[in-house]
């Protein structure tokens, strides 16, 4: 009799520990599913606050893009305005170079002729 109430306490004691690991197999998984819940909340907040950005910046910087375009191109006709002015002031004396490099050549030894 005394073998058959070790059994029984044996098996008693199995049941409970599969009950506790049950339990606790269970706990595992809500706390799982609560942090992939908590997780998703969080990343759909930060998208949100991220397109709420987008949209900030995209609406400041909407008008931005013609008044630089417009920039631009008054500084290139300002540049090329100081390209002629000073193309007209050495044109003479660009000339009167070059005249002379074909007019009176000077001999000297290539570099590579050494």
């Amino acid at each position: 009799m005394s073998q058959q109430n070790g059994i029984a306490t044996l098996l008693k004691a199995e049941k409970e520990a599969h009950e506790i690991v049950s339990k606790a197999r269970k706990y595992r998984q809500d706390k799982l599913k609560q942090a992939k819940s908590d997780a998703a909340k969080e990343i759909e907040a930060y998208k949100a606050q991220k397109d709420k950005d987008l949209k900030e910046f995209e609406s400041k910087n909407a008008g931005g893009v013609g008044k630089l375009e417009e920039e631009a191109s008054a500084q290139v006709q300002g540049d090329l305005k100081e390209i002629e002015d000073v193309v007209a002031k050495k044109q003479q004396d660009i000339v009167r170079l070059l005249v002379e490099a074909v007019i009176k050549p000077t001999a000297e030894m290539h570099v590579n002729a050494a």
